[in-house]
């Protein structure tokens, strides 16, 4: 017996499903340049139809990465461990926010070398599975707001730096103050903010304290496909340790 379509479905599933081929397509070189065992990997999630979410979130992530990658006479001269990119496609895949996407993807974008053999990322991928959205909105700000001190060593540790709340429920879009300390307490369980950061019980105006830590600030740069000098990107923001002790 034939089944109709009698709710008119089908041309839409056909739409979706030659859009998705479509977006496929467009990263496919991309992924054959810089880690083809990575393309493989994708190739599996486009085949299963339980995983054709996950797909479609690694299609936004590579997408975007693509664009935080710089180019060279047209030609890709750099390569990603297949470990660091299949890591970062597993775990991304599981991410359907656009913000969140575009940090895997950064990540993604800053595993890509010349050589193709560096591994460190392995340290920022298992921090930002850890992370929820509303922490990943903190730290963001955090790292992009506050100053910088570099030390004479050329260390670089966020200077204090805090929010107050009503700023802090406009920037997360939580209000349930329970929910705020648990996750800025995850954030410094996981150090990515100092070790003075949260609410103090003390403080009737609940200001947070969400001063960056070094590791943080990695993550944040790594994040944003940012493979160079640090004391490079925070330049704008930077005060050397003889200026902070003045403050």
């Amino acid at each position: 017996m034939e089944i109709k379509d009698v709710l008119g479905i089908e041309p839409i599933g056909k739409a979706i499903e030659t859009t998705v081929t479509k977006s496929f397509e467009a990263i496919e070189g991309f992924l054959k340049l810089v880690c083809a065992p990575a393309l493989e990997e994708v190739g599996l999630l486009a085949k299963d139809q339980v995983r054709s979410w996950r797909f479609k979130n690694v299609l936004n992530i590579i997408e975007k990465a693509q664009g935080k990658i710089d180019f060279s006479e047209n030609q890709l001269q750099i390569k990603a461990d297949p470990k660091i990119a299949i890591s970062i496609i597993e775990n991304g895949s599981l991410n359907d926010d656009p913000d969140m996407q575009d940090l895997w993807a950064g990540l993604f974008a800053s595993s890509c070398t010349k050589e193709g053999q560096e591994d460190e990322n392995l340290i920022f991928i298992d921090l930002l599975k850890q992370i929820t959205k509303v922490q990943a909105k903190i730290l963001k700000y955090a790292c992009e707001n506050s100053k910088k001190v570099i030390y004479q060593n050329g260390l670089i540790l966020g200077f204090d730096f805090e929010i107050e709340f009503p700023e802090l429920t406009k920037l997360t879009g939580v209000t349930d103050v329970h929910r705020l300390d648990r996750e800025l307490d995850h954030l410094r369980s996981l150090q990515l903010i100092s070790n003075e950061g949260g609410f103090d019980v003390d403080d009737d105006s609940l200001n947070a304290s969400i001063t960056p830590s070094a590791l943080g600030l990695n993550l944040y740069l790594k994040s944003q496909g940012y493979n160079g000098d640090p004391s490079v990107y925070w330049r704008p923001n930077l005060v050397n340790a003889k200026e902070f002790k003045q403050v």
